[in-house]
């Protein structure tokens, strides 16, 4: 090999490296900002971080932050090679594309805007119309909705009558994950209207029922998430209220399993369990696996079709029950507690007993209104790895017991039942014999 071409190979070797491209961070990001599927979009110029709600209808803050702390203290950013960026809150990534110029539509509201209730009407509703996942599945006609309940209200309607009137037009869904937060401003007079007759906390009547006439010695964590104990020397129970999602959830758990251990079967009780974390749910459950799965997928909708596409997968604790395991379902299962069942449908082990879970899976989605109040919305689709959506129909059991839908009825009813004895327990032992 001659002395010029290796020259030449070197003058090449040396400008690649000198023209290697800077890694991009978070102080070279600058402009505006697209969340692929939550209707945000994010500002960053030289002093602050500014969040917009977005829709079709229009744009206007949110929430601001220093370019400093965005600089330095957001760990949850990372940013991409095509100045795009992503944020994780648990498994969930979002993520944020540059666009060319400022959204038209994005700009400060005026006093007149966030007071005015046509404006606020117009906001939510379109909102919805644009985020929300489920129209079809709950078999709902937006546009319907709007004309019956634009004609109900002018802009001289009293606050907390056109309060009442938004609520129950998002109420039309059925959904457990659409709602309004009550303002602080109508608190005595929603409570006033909202009286209840019989005061009886049923579930928590319920759920000491059970314990006090199945389980010996008892034992609890964090008043009252987790219950557990034996019902006899070959059987586990676990009543899990919560899926709050805490530092010692993996050690209380590891300190459950080793109390069951030498247990064949487990009954792990989700049917008074509203929902919480899904990384709390899924941490339960490595305890009771042997092995990574793939455990379920979700997406966002997003302008005419959806994104954010994830596969959802498992890792085993060092620390497993081998056992068989029976889930207890009802319609009061809910959220989290849903991903979590959703979950165990890849595991050979699990059965379960119960109704259908309740069928609202999505993350909930929360919002402002140019007024102030706060809502939320469904705006995530969860399918199982069988590529099914369980939405508004719920997880179906393995064995079926006939609990009514609406909440309050199954508590009561379930209070009756165990003057004499709970199904869904007894349905266990009898498939155990």
């Amino acid at each position: 090999m001659n002395k010029t071409f290796i020259t030449f190979l070197l003058a090449i070797l040396l400008f690649s490296c000198k023209t290697k491209k800077k890694e991009i961070t978070k102080a070279d990001l600058s402009g505006f900002y697209e969340q692929q599927g939550e209707g945000e979009i994010i500002e960053i110029n030289d002093s602050l971080v500014i969040s917009y709600y977005s829709s079709n209808f229009n744009c206007y803050p949110n929430w601001k932050i220093s370019r400093e702390y965005f600089n330095t203290q957001t760990p949850t950013i990372t940013v991409n090679a095509d100045e795009s960026f992503n944020h994780k809150e648990g498994f969930t990534v979002f993520t944020y594309l540059k666009l060319k110029e400022k959204p038209t539509l994005c700009k400060d509201l005026t006093e007149k805007q966030k007071n005015n209730n046509s404006y606020n009407f117009e906001t939510l509703w379109n909102t919805f119309n644009e985020q929300y996942s489920f129209f079809k599945e709950r078999n709902i006609d937006w546009d319907s909705i709007k004309s019956k309940y634009k004609a109900k209200f002018t802009d001289k309607t009293a606050s907390f009558e056109f309060y009442l009137l938004l609520e129950k037009m998002v109420l039309e869904l059925k959904d457990e994950h659409s709602d309004f937060e009550v303002p602080d401003e109508f608190n005595e007079q929603w409570d006033s209207l909202n009286k209840k007759k019989d005061t009886t906390d049923y579930k928590t009547l319920v759920q000491h029922t059970i314990l006090e006439k199945y389980l010996k010695n008892v034992r609890s964590f964090n008043e009252g998430q987790f219950y557990w104990g034996l019902i006899n020397n070959e059987i586990g129970y676990i009543q899990l209220n919560e899926m709050e999602e805490i530092d010692s959830l993996h050690k209380i758990t590891d300190s459950i399993v080793n109390s069951i251990k030498d247990t064949k079967v487990c009954i792990i009780d989700l049917r008074f369990n509203g929902g919480g974390s899904d990384l709390a749910g899924l941490d339960f459950l490595s305890h009771f696996i042997n092995k990574e799965y793939k455990v379920f997928k979700k997406k966002r909708r997003f302008k005419n079709g959806s994104a954010g596409q994830q596969t959802i997968d498992i890792k085993p604790s060092k620390n497993n029950y081998t056992g068989n395991v029976y889930i207890l379902t009802s319609p009061y299962t809910v959220s989290a507690a849903e991903t979590t069942i959703l979950a165990t449908m890849n595991f050979h082990n699990f059965k379960r007993v119960g109704s259908n879970t309740n069928g609202a899976f999505s993350d909930v989605l929360e919002k402002e209104l140019p007024n102030g109040w706060t809502y939320w919305l469904s705006n995530e689709v969860y399918e199982g790895m069988n590529g099914k959506n369980y939405e508004t129909v719920g997880i179906p059991p393995d064995y079926k017991i006939d609990y009514p839908r609406e909440k309050n009825k199954f508590f009561k009813s379930l209070n009756i039942e165990l003057e004499t004895e709970d199904r869904a327990i007894e349905k266990v032992l009898d498939l155990i014999k």
